[in-house]
């Protein structure tokens, strides 16, 4: 069944995104003149906010060995991820500036201008799987950190990642690879590139026996895109199909962990299926010569099967006992964006309109062997958000930049239950107004500095069951400087968000509890450096300090529907009840890169994570730990290359994720093997 997994994609006349405002890093200088719209390869992106930025080198990531999106951004962006290890289906937590994004539900994924997290979610608000994302499609990612750009509202809570892939294509491409512990994968591209228009069809599989038993899975991706010059614009967009089926091997508990018996699957049923399709479409042209006009279309559809063991206490069963739980999302979504660009005298500026709606049919119940024996959730819900924003950027001097901007977002939930006798609606709106500043000064040719004040949302945690749930609320600064030199650059911020109504939740019990709010403070520092010899330095850490900052409240007790509730356990230890769970104190990771011939290139990358606190479980700190990993690339002949990669050098055993006293394991030591074809002469 998992080698028979077919990639298919249609070729679909869709629109893209216009070309915004291109970048404008390497100066203070923010003012813009938007050329006429040329034919281009790739597509350009506005101006950052001034806040810490990264941006990707795609050839970087298409070269990058990894066993899934969450680690391949983990090791080419410095993200740090917390591994579920339940299957490509059952989303990671990705961590960014303080928040532990449980399901990576704090931090927005947009690719070509479609978000992947899933509003109005019975198991995390914010859900996002990010084995959605194709990695030799991409032609551009960039991360934000915090809630500063006004083109983001829900899900940007911690940050967002930026993802367009290709347009079109030169020449036939392919990988394949495979892993020391049985693991296959692969991709194919190609296309064409013309004055006036190009396509470009993509697909990847893999196939994974998993380290552990009891964790085979398979994944399948496929992407069809073009554009084509109509009527003095560009005219871009395709379809994307995705799908994937895994096997999962339980959470393991502490005792099992501290013993080393990882290999006890606790289910053979437990595991799930995934499947999205998604139609998106972009139309831009330039209506004079300082102003462009673009418009954003997009439509969805997914559904999704799990079945996983998860600690029973809160589903009827005896405190530390396991049981199966399923789940099942089937969702429609439709969304769309219409901008405009202007650049006059007094700086640049962007409106913009945007939408998107949701329905969706979400079920819970305790299971046996897949089986349901007791059905616990049964809720409709829609999921209906608008958005006004706005931005101004403007130049008073050659030295300073003011970036000001502004969302206007107003979201209706409605959910109703088949428990209810009545089957009546519940509804809610809420309407929140998000200003953002942004100031950067040139201090001199070489130094900068930066600070930004925002305002940002989330919609709550368990809003499905019950849509009266008030949205998390934040406020986010960052003060930053910037050295950039012939050798590379350095990059230093301090942050702080200030966070209300907001509730943790338990990726493992599936419960969730209000925490009032929490302040999460930091560092973050990032290095590239261009050493003798060759040599390519790029290190980075963050330092945070998130407490809760106001007790525990419960959100509402007396919802309408149905949804896992858990009394939080308060610790004597008052710090220790204050600290955020789930997230490290502190992080640090150092990727080396050297070439040791011309045909040969050695790397390096060590990572560093720090203690934290564990969801349920106040009262422990997990223990620090590094991974070690080494590489080298040789290019065998033009266009013919293979990276070889051995993965946790030093065989270090360490805790992805723990949570109620059950652990995800890290993978041991392991070695992985990728062929790149880069000129195929079909």
């Amino acid at each position: 069944m998992r080698l028979g997994l077919v990639m298919l994609a249609l070729a679909l006349p869709s629109v893209a995104r216009a070309q915004a405002p291109p970048d404008s890093t390497a100066s203070d200088t923010v003012t813009y003149v938007l050329p006429p719209l040329e034919v281009a390869v790739e597509r350009e992106r506005s101006a950052p906010p001034p806040i810490g930025a990264l941006t990707v080198d795609p050839a970087l990531l298409r070269s990058t060995p990894a066993p899934d999106a969450y680690r391949l951004l983990r090791r080419v962006a410095g993200i740090e991820v917390h591994d579920q290890g339940q299957g490509p289906g059952y989303a990671s937590n990705v961590v960014m500036r303080g928040f532990t994004s449980d399901h990576s539900s704090d931090v927005l994924l947009v690719i070509d201008g479609v978000p992947v997290n899933l509003p109005a979610h019975g198991h995390v608000e914010g859900y996002a799987d990010w084995n959605v994302l194709m990695a030799p499609a991409v032609s551009s990612l960039r991360v934000l950190h915090g809630n500063a750009s006004p083109l983001y509202g829900d899900f940007a809570l911690a940050g967002a990642v930026e993802v367009f892939t290709r347009a079109d294509a030169e020449r036939t491409e392919a990988t394949f690879g495979g892993t020391s512990f049985g693991d296959l994968a692969g991709s194919l591209t190609t296309g064409r590139r013309g004055t006036r228009g190009g396509f470009f069809v993509g697909g990847e599989g893999r196939s994974s026996d998993g380290w552990r038993d009891g964790a085979a899975s398979t994944l399948a991706n496929g992407l069809v895109r073009g554009w084509r010059s109509v009527g003095g614009g560009r005219l871009e967009g395709g379809v994307s199909l995705y799908r994937s089926e895994w096997d999962s091997p339980g959470f393991v508990s502490v005792l099992d962990f501290n013993e080393e018996a990882f290999q006890n699957p606790t289910d053979a049923t437990d595991g799930g299926e995934s499947q999205r399709a998604v139609v998106h479409a972009r139309f831009a042209r330039p209506v004079s010569a300082s102003a462009h006009l673009q418009a954003v279309a997009w439509g969805m559809a997914s559904d999704y099967a799990l079945f996983l063991h998860v600690p029973g206490h809160d589903h009827g069963g005896t405190p530390g006992s396991l049981q199966q739980s399923g789940e099942w999302d089937e969702r429609t979504g439709f969304g769309g964006q219409l901008e405009a660009g202007f650049s006059t005298g007094s700086g640049d500026v962007v409106v913009g309109v945007s939408g998107r709606a949701d329905d969706v049919r979400y079920r819970h119940a305790a299971t046996l062997e897949r089986e349901v024996i007791n059905p616990e959730v049964a809720l409709d819900a829609r999921h209906r958000a608008a958005a006004l924003y706005g931005r101004w950027r403007w130049s008073p001097t050659t030295r300073l930049g003011v970036d000001l901007g502004a969302r206007l977002d107003r979201l209706t939930h409605e959910s109703r239950s088949d428990f209810d006798e009545d089957g009546l609606w519940v509804s809610a709106t809420n309407t929140v107004f998000a200003p953002k500043l942004g100031v950067r000064y040139r201090w001199t040719d070489r130094w900068s500095v930066n600070a930004t004040t925002a305002r940002g949302f989330r919609s709550a945690v368990g809003i499905i069951g019950d849509p009266t749930r008030e949205p998390y609320l934040s406020w986010s600064h960052e003060l930053g400087a910037v050295w950039e030199g012939a050798g590379g650059e350095v990059e230093v911020a301090a942050f702080r968000t200030d966070v209300d109504n907001e509730r943790v939740f338990d990726p493992i019990t599936l419960t969730s509890t209000g925490a009032g709010e929490s302040t999460r403070q930091g560092i973050d520092a990032h290095i590239e450096w261009a050493l003798p010899r060759g040599l390519h330095l790029e290190a980075g850490g963050t330092w945070t300090h998130a407490r809760l900052s106001g007790a525990y409240v419960d959100a509402h007790d007396d919802h309408p529907h149905e949804v896992f509730e858990a009394s939080p356990t308060v610790p004597d230890d008052e710090e220790a009840a204050r600290r955020v769970p789930g997230l490290a104190d502190w992080r640090g990771r150092l990727r080396l890169r050297m070439p040791v011939t011309r045909a040969l290139e050695a790397s390096l990358g060590y990572d560093v994570v720090g203690p934290h606190v564990p969801i349920g479980e106040p009262t422990v700190e997990t223990r620090s730990y590094s991974v070690l990993d080494l590489g080298a690339s040789w290019m065998i002949a033009e266009g013919q290359a293979v990276d070889l990669e051995v993965g946790n050098l030093l065989d270090v055993r360490y805790v992805e994720l723990r949570s109620a006293g059950y652990v995800t394991p890290g993978a041991p030591r392991s070695v992985r093997m990728q062929l790149r074809l880069t000129r195929l002469p079909f």
